[in-house]
């Protein structure tokens, strides 16, 4: 103690006259827990008060910011527009717009059907338009027009029509054509009597099912395809056109008939122009470079082991036509492969080889002439 009295003594006599040691006290410690005590309730406040303001979204952050950003472009302080009802109302109007943009082919699509519903409401627009919604029963029919309408107006009798002329070529005693069966009968009978009926086994029609047919034209002419099977396992493809007499077979169509078996044309004379039914085929491939002046087709026969080639001067009207057929140079419709058609063709004038014709003119498209 004597020691610690000492030391203060000793202090305070070093310092300079007129000044005295002024010692800290110590604070106590219930004053130190009051004042933890109030920072904590500060603190609790502060926080009750920012929770009944609201914290502020994101999105409403990316509004405000955006209008502040219009804002500076507009040469506006940003707190002028900070936070305004000018986003709100932008939102807003998009949201009418969509709204508007939604109900606007309803509301069209109601009227209409409001305008054509009945016979009263058609009265009454009548008077105000001065148009007449009424179509009578016989105008709004579509009626196919073009050589296929009598087809496609009744393909059911079409169908069993064509199966009932292949029975009755069934029934018929060998040797003999029954009435009212073929196309051009007097033409048919001759040839048929000169190189036979062109098939020597019976149709198969027990089952119309496995038959497959289909409707075309050319020359301004319609026709019914049927395809199926005979008895001895044969295919066949018929050919049925309407006439002044009703539903008949086209003979020459549905045989292949040409003026020269087409295992004959390479021995024709120069002169002579041979009418051909063959199947032709068309490929990018057949025509060479250093023959630029012919377009080559390959001319075949179904159940014919014959190759021949056929051409015509390249870019000619000719080959435009045959080419039109293949459907070349069309984006829209596939490139056919192969097409028939009737020809004429003939040896060419220059010779060449025996397999070599030339194609003479495009008769048709199809076995079907008019």
């Amino acid at each position: 103690m004597a020691d610690n009295a000492s030391s203060s003594n000793d202090s305070s006599k070093g310092l300079p006259e007129g000044m005295r040691v002024v010692r800290k006290r110590r604070k106590r410690r219930g004053e130190s827990r009051k004042t933890l005590f109030l920072k904590k309730r500060e603190i609790l406040r502060d926080m009750h008060a920012d929770e009944e303001m609201g914290a502020i979204g994101l999105k409403d952050q990316l509004a405000r910011l955006k209008s502040a950003k219009d804002a500076q472009q507009e040469g506006k302080p940003v707190e002028e527009r900070w936070g305004d009802a000018g986003s709100g109302q932008r939102g807003l109007s998009r949201i009418l717009l969509w709204i508007f943009a939604l109900l606007i082919p309803v509301l069209a699509i109601v009227t209409a059907f409001l305008l054509t519903r009945g016979e009263k409401g058609n009265s009454r627009y009548e008077n105000q338009l001065n148009f007449s919604f009424n179509v009578s029963e016989e105008e709004g029919k579509f009626e196919p027009m073009g050589p296929r309408a009598w087809f496609e107006n009744n393909p059911h009798d079409s169908f069993v029509g064509s199966i009932e002329i292949l029975n009755k070529l069934n029934q018929s005693p060998e040797g003999t054509v029954p009435d009212a069966v073929f196309r051009r009968k007097d033409f048919s009978r001759s040839q048929i009597s000169a190189r036979g009926l062109g098939w020597s086994s019976p149709f198969q029609t027990a089952d119309p099912r496995k038959f497959e047919w289909t409707i075309g034209d050319a020359s301004n002419v319609g026709f019914l395809v049927l395809k199926g099977s005979r008895e001895d396992q044969s295919l066949f493809r018929s050919y049925f056109v309407k006439s002044e007499e009703g539903l008949r077979m086209d003979w020459a169509a549905s045989t292949a008939w040409s003026e020269v078996p087409i295992s004959e044309v390479s021995t024709v004379e120069a002169e002579r122009n041979v009418m051909l039914r063959c199947v032709l085929h068309k490929e990018p491939h057949f025509d060479s470079r250093p023959d630029q002046e012919r377009s080559w087709y390959l001319i075949t026969m179904p159940g014919v082991d014959l190759q021949l080639w056929g051409f015509v001067p390249a870019g000619s009207s000719l080959d435009e036509k045959l080419l039109d057929l293949f459907q070349f140079g069309r984006f829209i419709l596939e490139r056919k492969e192969k097409v028939r058609a009737i020809v004429r063709v003939s040896k060419p004038a220059g010779g060449g080889k025996v397999n070599q014709l030339e194609i003479m003119e495009l008769v048709t498209k199809e076995w079907v002439l008019p």
